[in-house]
């Protein structure tokens, strides 16, 4: 059962009345294949020396499966133990291909040398907005169209909505009186109609933010409408991120071409805007558009490598966690590759 699932060690220890301690130990030395894979010289063959940092450090590499590439991929990162781990995942097999203890390029593009074949194998790679990650795909896998995964790129343009909310918040804070009792007296003063002061205000339409208004419950209605009234910036950015994120919609998907006028405006807008955290997402859109505009062309997303990061964090969190870093790779490559 352990050998086949990624079955917690107290489920098993509960199951045969033992100490879940008991079972990790006798696993880990007699019935894993772990020792016999260290003695081989099978396990860690692909682990290499980095320097990435001052001094050389040994990056391990628990996967790199040939077998595993595929035409649709999909390439991630993901902190184990205080480490950044690439994560290159076959969206159609769900299992890993690439698994290996660096971001670097060179590194990455070091590994892929070893099985050269697999080149030109991956027809689409979905990856977030990481410059090295496109820098990699790009140099290694040359038949591979890039996708921005849709989920990154909404969360960063709902990021920069929050970030004009908070730079409106503090430019209010700071306009206070710093001694106690007048800043106290100003606050009262400067209360909305719905009882709230501009700082409460700010705070509690944290989440109306991320809704469309649709969506939003009546009380939120009622905020919303007293927040834009009285800070016309921050409505104009909204508008404007909901504007983006319609243009995202599954029913543009395969549209591409009867959109340009819609990206067009959208751009204008964002630019004509005056508000500086729009401007820097816009200028962010358009040095990625490529990427952007091939989710629409394809409607393919990153929730493989996204599930993939679940799966891997659920089972690390089920299974001692990484205290013992290298039993737990391997068993990370035994169940997901």
């Amino acid at each position: 059962m352990i050998d086949t699932k990624p079955v917690n060690f107290s489920t098993v220890g509960y199951i045969l009345n033992l100490r879940s301690k008991t079972v990790y130990q006798w696993y880990r030395k007699y019935l894993s294949g772990y020792t016999e894979a260290l003695e081989s010289g099978q396990w860690g063959k692909d682990n290499f020396v980095s320097h990435q940092g001052r001094e050389p450090t040994l990056a391990r590499v628990p996967v790199l499966k040939p077998e595993n590439f595929g035409e649709e991929m999909s390439i991630d990162e993901k902190m184990l133990d205080e480490d950044f781990f690439t994560v290159m995942t076959n969206r159609n097999t769900g299992k890993l291909a690439l698994f290996a203890q660096t971001m670097r390029v060179n590194e990455l593009t070091g590994l892929i040398d070893k099985i050269p074949h697999v080149r030109d194998i991956p027809k689409n790679i979905t990856c977030d907005l990481s410059p090295t990650y496109e820098k990699f795909c790009k140099t290694t896998f040359p038949n591979a169209t890039l996708i921005a995964d849709k989920f990154h790129i909404i969360r960063s343009a709902l990021d920069t909505l929050q970030d004009v909310r908070i730079r409106l918040k503090q430019s209010y804070l700071s306009s206070l009186p710093k001694d106690k009792k007048e800043r106290k007296s100003a606050e009262k003063k400067s209360r909305l109609i719905n009882g709230e002061t501009p700082c409460e205000m700010f705070s509690r339409s944290r989440y109306l933010l991320f809704k469309r208004p649709e969506e939003w419950t009546i009380k939120q209605q009622t905020r919303a409408n007293i927040l834009f009234e009285n800070y016309p910036e921050l409505e104009k950015a909204y508008h404007n991120i909901l504007l983006f994120r319609k243009l995202l919609n599954k029913e543009n998907v395969h549209r591409l071409h009867n959109m340009e006028k819609q990206w067009n405006h959208w751009f204008f807008e964002a630019e004509d805007s005056n508000i500086s955290e729009i401007i820097a997402f816009a200028a962010m859109i358009e040095r990625h558009e490529e990427k952007v505009k091939n989710y629409l062309l394809t409607g393919k997303t990153n929730a493989a490598a996204e599930n993939m990061n679940s799966k891997l964090q659920r089972f690390i969190t089920a299974n001692y966690g990484t205290r013992d870093i290298d039993f737990c790779l391997f068993r990370i490559a035994k169940y997901f590759s």
